[in-house]
């Protein structure tokens, strides 16, 4: 198997991961005649609901920061001001005005800007939140296609040996027919052949159960397809093995964003509580109007202005701790951040290590315990046929032969299954295998 070192094109992946595709809600992707792996992910990726809601609610964030970065709306008001009771006359008194005031409130420092940054990091939070989506649908899609298709090829394999121990049977029954053998080798035989029926009655079962799985992801219709002819190829990417190189190469997973845009919020949160112990204020000017005296003689009009100012004086038990709480928060993430480093690591050095040694069972079956198997089968049968061998010989040599190769696939699935795990910590682009 070849293997593609991480550049450039791979730390790329993860930054263009959530742009990646378009998120429209349309009726399910239908595939003419085979579904393929490619065309599963291409399907589930493109209409998954929660990647579909997650694309809405960061477009909201987006625009919602953009809204609260502004100044709060102005208010207007108009006043009747000192009006004479015992004859509503405008003119009567001196102090009766018509009043028109414009009040504005200014918030404390930059915290306008900083909870306009503060939601746009919520947003990228959000896309975060997508690509690990992303990769976690393709992992579940990835192992849920591969083990339907095992039960398919196990289905296929049991049927092709089928034909094998109805020939068998036959070759009994020829056999005692000249009396060269008794009737339990007979019975035996036909025992065994109505063990495969029950085999491929579970088989079935299996089949259902995980084409059942797959449609949560492409939809009943295209789930219940023909599966690809071949075994699928994964995009595999070389993974560096020691942890201080994996530390720096996770730094780009979804996973470690999304905890980096949480410290990122948190930081907002403690600057806006530092922001808070300015004091905000307000404007207010007003005009008033008073008309003519009693006497008909001009009267000045009023301007009036006035400032009101936050006094944020007893911060002790309000913001402190706000901020004291913040900081809480924000060391609680960067010991988070190690844990899910370290968790990731492991993970991936695990399936690393599942990955080789199923390769290594593979090239053991393929070499050695599969024409081993064959060779048996047929040096039984012909010992058998030439009394020299028994029967139960042979019904070994067969269930031996069946089971081999239904290991074989099963290590091959396995072994992709190994790296479909391996691609959610290390995503790439197809390179062959």
């Amino acid at each position: 198997m070849q293997y593609k070192q991480p550049g450039q094109n791979t730390r790329q992946y993860f930054f263009t991961l959530t742009l990646s595709f378009i998120f429209v809600s349309t009726p399910t992707l239908l595939i003419a005649d085979n579904l393929t792996l490619q065309q599963a992910e291409q399907i589930a990726l493109t209409e998954e609901p929660g990647l579909i809601s997650q694309h809405w609610k960061a477009k909201s964030l987006m625009a919602k920061s953009v809204a609260d970065s502004q100044l709060m709306d102005p208010k207007l008001q108009i006043a009747l001001s000192n009006l004479p009771t015992d004859s509503f006359d405008f003119g009567q008194e001196a102090m009766t005005q018509f009043k028109v005031s414009y009040l504005q409130q200014f918030p404390s420092g930059d915290s306008l800007e900083l909870k306009q940054q503060k939601i746009v990091k919520q947003s990228e939070l959000i896309q975060s939140t997508m690509a690990n989506r992303n990769l976690t649908i393709l992992k579940n899609v990835r192992l849920t296609y591969l083990e339907a298709y095992y039960w398919e090829q196990a289905k296929n394999t049991i049927v092709k040996n089928k034909k094998l121990f109805t020939q068998l049977v036959e070759i009994v029954q020829s056999l005692f027919a000249v009396g060269r053998n008794d009737q339990q080798d007979l019975i035996r035989a036909q025992l065994e052949l109505s063990r495969l029926d029950d085999r491929l009655a579970k088989i079935e079962q299996n089949i259902i159960t995980q084409r059942s799985r797959l449609s949560r992801w492409v939809g009943m219709e295209n789930s219940s397809k023909n599966l690809s002819a071949e075994i699928p190829d994964l995009p595999i990417s070389q993974p560096m093995h020691d942890f201080e190189n994996l530390t720096k190469y996770f730094q780009l997973h979804p996973k470690i964003q999304q905890i980096d845009k949480q410290i990122e919020i948190t930081r907002k949160d403690i600057e806006l509580v530092d922001e808070s112990l300015n004091p905000g204020w307000g404007l207010n000017v007003s005009y008033g109007y008073r008309g003519e005296d009693s006497a008909g003689n001009d009267r000045a009009d009023f301007i009036s202005a006035a400032a009101t100012i936050d006094l944020p004086f007893f911060t002790s038990k309000r913001q402190d701790k706000k901020r004291l709480s913040r900081e809480h928060e924000y060391q609680s993430l960067r010991n988070k951040r190690l844990e899910v480093l370290r968790q990731l690591t492991s993970e991936l050095q695990q399936e690393i290590s599942n990955e080789a040694i199923l390769l290594q069972r593979q090239k053991l079956y393929q070499d050695l315990l599969l024409p081993q198997a064959k060779q048996q089968t047929q040096a039984s049968l012909l010992a058998y046929q030439s009394d020299r061998g028994s029967f139960a010989d042979v019904m070994r040599a067969y269930m031996d032969d069946l089971n081999a190769n239904l290991d074989d696939k099963r290590i091959a699935i396995d072994r992709r299954k190994a790296q479909s795990k391996i691609l959610y910590f290390v995503p790439s682009f197809p390179v062959g295998n």
